[in-house]
């Protein structure tokens, strides 16, 4: 590794970050933000979504579905004193736009029970009080076209969206360009922390660009190019920013970039890849939620953009329970290997179960999220060309699928220092108890 020169945004957001550093089971206030309600309550099936906000005309469109298929309208309260009742779509005008809105929506079920939730409705941009961050762990969202460059061939997977570009001024009606950009460089700042600092750096630079791809319906990472690069469709910056999911793509760039001397992007990639790369992003995206939500002055974030952030993280998190709910209700189907003729992700159940199974034992453990998952990185990091070869990326066999099952299965229990063997075998994950105790012996 090249010696570096420590910028005082990088002191700053160090000793920020020593929260993060807490040991497990280390008293957490009974204030804090955390995803327990989803994880020991019956979960809801009712899910929220704004889709566009016009802050011209104030006009919101709110969307959403509930799997129950209640008997009666659902009731909106728009958060100005104006409530209505409706199936979605729903459409309503805010004439005082110089503020921000909490919209709750209470849905009631033939059993008599209820259930509301909530989305932010941000009119006006948050004042913030932006804190240094590092130089070299920033992320800009540029308003021209970038030149990438490929660590790879630009081929198969590996090619460059021909819809690839910018965005442009027009997205930027409610947020400023550069208060996205330092709200997302803090959020890189807290995940180059998760990370235990251990990241392939060309120049020693880890910068990240987000660009637009007018094509997509999502995003995805581009963790080999330089610079660092994830692509957004257009509904990331309409209506509700997408942090979440923002911190789920740049989640990626980092753990497919890790370890540095040896990191799994590349190595990894294709159709056994989800196990490792989206439980982590899963388990990054949401943590970085939790770190930035709760510690939110220390940041120079305000309290309205924490709330924000915690609807988004909410939501996003509802996936994940609702995933493994299904993983557990079809059948404990384990699969790892993404067939390519399939029309859908066989791998989902799977790696939401290790993204859920992570949180509820933070939570059972009322333990510190970033102190676990720093732990769990430590383990991972001993990636080397033993444990790839293993891994059997290119093949659909019986042995990739047991390494593969193993390696997550092993993190999680170092993480926790725990041994929760048993409780992923109850869950079909085929963990091999000789490969186990490998593994733990060479983080000992």
């Amino acid at each position: 590794m090249k010696n570096i020169t420590i910028s005082l945004g990088f002191i700053i957001l160090s000793v920020l970050l020593c929260g993060c550093q807490n040991q497990i089971g280390a008293k957490r206030s009974k204030n804090e933000f955390n995803y327990s309600k989803f994880i020991f309550e019956k979960p809801s099936t009712l899910f929220v979504f704004i889709k566009s906000v016009d802050i011209e005309s104030g006009k919101v469109i709110l969307r959403g579905s509930d799997s129950r298929k209640p008997s009666t309208p659902f009731i909106i309260e728009w958060g100005d004193g104006t409530t209505t009742a409706g199936l979605f779509p729903q459409e309503h005008i805010y004439t005082d736009r110089t503020k921000n809105y909490i919209v709750t929506v209470k849905a009631s079920y033939p059993d008599s029970s209820l259930y509301s939730t909530e989305v932010f409705v941000r009119c006006i941009a948050p004042q913030l009080r932006p804190i240094p961050t590092e130089s070299r762990v920033t992320v800009t969202i540029p308003n021209f076209k970038i030149e990438l460059e490929s660590r790879l061939p630009l081929e198969g997977m590996y090619k460059f969206s021909e819809s690839l570009s910018y965005f442009t001024d027009d997205f930027f009606t409610i947020y400023p360009r550069k208060t996205i950009e330092n709200i997302l460089s803090v959020a890189a700042q807290v995940q180059m922390n998760l990370v235990n600092n251990n990241v392939f750096m060309k120049d020693d630079n880890f910068c990240q660009v987000l660009l637009r791809d007018a094509e997509c319906g999502g995003m995805y990472s581009l963790w080999y190019t330089n610079p660092v690069s994830f692509g957004v469709g257009d509904y990331g910056l309409q209506g509700a920013v997408q942090w979440s999911s923002f911190f789920h793509e740049m989640g990626h760039n980092f753990t497919l970039n890790t370890p540095a001397n040896y990191y799994f992007g590349g190595k990894t990639d294709g159709n056994a890849n989800a196990i490792y790369s989206e439980t982590m992003a899963q388990i990054f995206q949401h943590v970085t939620a939790w770190e930035m939500i709760n510690n939110y002055k220390q940041y120079g974030l305000s309290k309205d953009l924490a709330q924000e952030i915690r609807l988004s993280a909410d939501a996003s998190f509802f996936w994940t329970v609702t995933s493994y709910n299904r993983y557990i209700s079809s059948g404990k189907n384990f699969k790892t290997w993404n067939d390519p003729k399939s029309s859908q992700d066989e791998t989902s159940g799977v790696f939401m179960t290790l993204a859920y199974k992570f949180f509820e034992h933070v939570e059972l453990e009322k333990a510190d999220y970033c102190q676990v998952l720093r732990r769990m990185m430590s383990f991972l990091q001993n990636f080397n060309e033993d444990w790839h070869r293993r891994w059997e990326p290119d093949k659909d066999s019986v042995e990739g699928e047991i390494f593969r099952a193993t390696m997550m299965v092993s993190a999680l229990s170092y993480a926790f220092n725990k041994d929760l063997r048993q409780e992923f075998k109850d869950l079909n994950f085929p963990v091999n108890d000789d490969i186990y105790l490998e593994l733990i012996a060479a983080n000992d």
